[in-house]
């Protein structure tokens, strides 16, 4: 499956995932997968921003086979 989000909804997308797992979770470790989710969607994040600063017309091959 594969989204294109713009960046406010990635940030939205952190913003809910982090929202929840300080609501339910106060003061411990969230399980694996939740914490797998957050580091997958700051990488997301991290790289969406690099491509935004990249000069205009230029993708990265990555991102070009990630959106396949």
């Amino acid at each position: 499956m594969s989204a294109d989000l713009s960046l406010a909804e990635l940030l939205a997308l952190v913003d809910i995932v982090d929202e929840h797992v300080d609501r339910n979770f106060p003061g411990i470790d969230p399980p694996r997968l939740l914490r797998e989710v957050q580091q997958k969607l700051d990488a997301i994040v991290i790289q969406h921003r690099k491509e935004v600063g990249s000069p205009a017309g230029k993708v990265s091959k990555r991102a070009k086979a990630a959106r396949k």
